[in-house]
């Protein structure tokens, strides 16, 4: 599930560290991965929760949107 997206793996790493704070316990013991990619405006970070299945990644990103913060199940 995808959780933001940035210009350098730092910036994604700290990305994630706000959004474990802003979760409201949401994101307590779920992992993260960033993977690189492009886009038109050039390399890109993709910040992703790891959730295991469909069902919970739907879960996770509703509780998440409650929270304030956008998600998308991919």
């Amino acid at each position: 599930m995808r959780v933001g997206a940035y210009s350098s793996k730092a910036q994604a790493e700290a990305g994630w560290t706000r959004l474990v704070a802003q979760s409201n316990g949401a994101l307590s013991g779920v992992s993260h991965r960033v993977i690189e990619g492009n886009a038109d405006i050039g390399k890109v970070y993709r910040l992703q929760a790891v959730a295991g299945d469909a069902a919970g990644a739907n879960a996770l990103c509703g509780k998440l949107k409650g929270a304030g913060i956008s998600c998308q199940v991919k």
